[in-house]
């Protein structure tokens, strides 16, 4: 399988915990990724949008589903895809947030396998410009 890579920054001229609020509310994601995102679970504790949250994303036949995995207060998101998807497997994120002197700082990474490497180049390539045009909205 190829294994692709998606690395994304983006510099804000806002407090990292109101960017980290917008971007760690599911249901605030749709309007970044350009597609239906809704919360279908809540954490078990506390925030709703916490770890065990799954959201999903999509319609039709292209839905997924992501899940929340670990989840730091305005430092780390890290989800994973755990229902769709295909052809793409293994596919996980990680939202990093900084201050900065101006305001802060994101870091999207994202990672997958795909057993069909046009396909898992497409995939990367629609994804790093859907979401690099999205976090302009935030």
């Amino acid at each position: 399988m190829a294994e692709q890579q998606i690395h994304i920054v983006r510099e804000y001229n806002k407090p990292v915990e109101e960017v980290f609020a917008a971007l760690a509310d599911h249901n605030n994601l749709g309007k970044v990724l350009g597609a239906p995102v809704k919360r279908i679970k809540d954490a078990a504790k506390g925030d709703v949008n916490g770890v065990g949250s799954v959201r999903r994303i999509g319609m039709g036949p292209l839905v997924i589903e992501e899940t929340v995995t670990a989840l730091t207060a305005n430092k780390t998101i890290r989800y994973k895809i755990t229902k769709g998807g295909a052809p793409i497997r293994n596919h996980s994120g990680e939202l990093s947030f900084s201050k900065t002197a101006q305001g802060s700082q994101v870091q999207w990474d994202i990672q997958f396998d795909s057993s069909l490497p046009i396909v898992g180049t497409l995939v990367r390539l629609v994804l790093k410009q859907a979401i690099s045009m999205g976090l302009k909205r935030v």
